[in-house]
């Protein structure tokens, strides 16, 4: 059990390196996302969904695709909220 949470540290550790690095590079995820929150998000579907095994083999250039990719829909869903909020009468 303690290899797992190893892993899981390991995980954490590359995803928390890739989404620093894509928020530096582009400044809307810097702007529109909180990247512990983001980071979380990430690193709980991977944790749950993709086998540590898998995420072991593959890349840092293949995971960052993958993890560039929830970033976008992150933001398309930040813009999303934004929108409904200034699009309410209240708002």
């Amino acid at each position: 059990m303690q290899e797992v949470s190893g892993d899981k540290e390991v995980l954490l550790e590359r995803i928390s390196k890739i989404v620093e690095h894509l928020m530096q590079k582009d400044t809307s995820y810097h702007y529109y996302l909180d990247k512990n929150k983001a980071i979380k998000m990430i690193f709980k579907y991977y944790s749950e969904k993709v086998s540590i095994e898998e995420l072991k083999a593959i890349s840092d250039f293949e995971l960052t695709g993958w993890v560039e990719g929830h970033m976008m829909t992150l933001l398309l869903i930040e813009g999303e909220d934004d929108i409904d909020l200034k699009a309410t009468p209240y708002g």
